[in-house]
């Protein structure tokens, strides 16, 4: 599923799911979720809040942040945070992958 970063302008820095995704990919019995960073060897685990199941899907943690800063993805321009792919693994264990645009080759020579 494609994530985006999310900052709550407070301080407060995370992923956010889009609301259609919620209800295909989390159980309301999990409490927290763990998350593997590409960079980290280690999952970060965030709860699931009650604001997550009720309008405001996001995962939060300040690794998350910390993974934004390490990477030169914070601050970024004003509604164009960085997406992601988000993969289940299983029984709330999931992965964030990064999302890299295809470039272009270069043009063939006409002649």
């Amino acid at each position: 599923m494609i994530v985006s970063a999310w900052q709550d302008g407070h301080g407060s820095s995370g992923l956010r799911i889009l609301e259609a995704n919620v209800s295909l990919y989390f159980r309301p019995e999990w409490k927290t979720v763990s998350v593997y960073l590409p960079d980290a060897a280690d999952p970060v685990v965030m709860p699931l809040t009650d604001s997550f199941w009720e309008g405001s899907p996001e995962l939060r943690s300040s690794q998350i942040k910390a993974f934004f800063v390490r990477n030169g993805l914070a601050p970024w321009e004003k509604q164009m945070p960085p997406n992601f792919e988000l993969v289940p693994l299983g029984e709330g264990v999931f992965r964030l992958e990064w999302i890299v645009k295809p470039r272009g080759q270069p043009s063939l020579p006409l002649s």
